[in-house]
């Protein structure tokens, strides 16, 4: 994955589980840093719960720090 702000490569950092950011429904954060400049991404994916015992996937987001320090 390449950073929206300077192209180059991002580092993972690991997945969390909703419940680690106080989050009260199932999904996962996962943060990522870029390789070069400053900036730090959150990656949240919600997962519903289907009714045979499957998570489905229903929303992606990600936000950045430069996204939150501008809006």
């Amino acid at each position: 994955m390449k950073c929206w702000h300077c192209n180059s490569e991002v580092i993972w950092g690991g997945d969390f589980d909703y419940e680690d950011y106080g989050i009260d429904r199932e999904g996962i954060v996962s943060n990522l840093s870029c390789s070069r400049c400053k900036a730090y991404y959150e990656c949240y994916l919600d997962l519903e719960e289907e009714s045979n015992g499957e998570k489905e996937i229903i929303t992606a987001s990600d936000k950045s720090e430069e996204s939150k320090k501008s809006g």
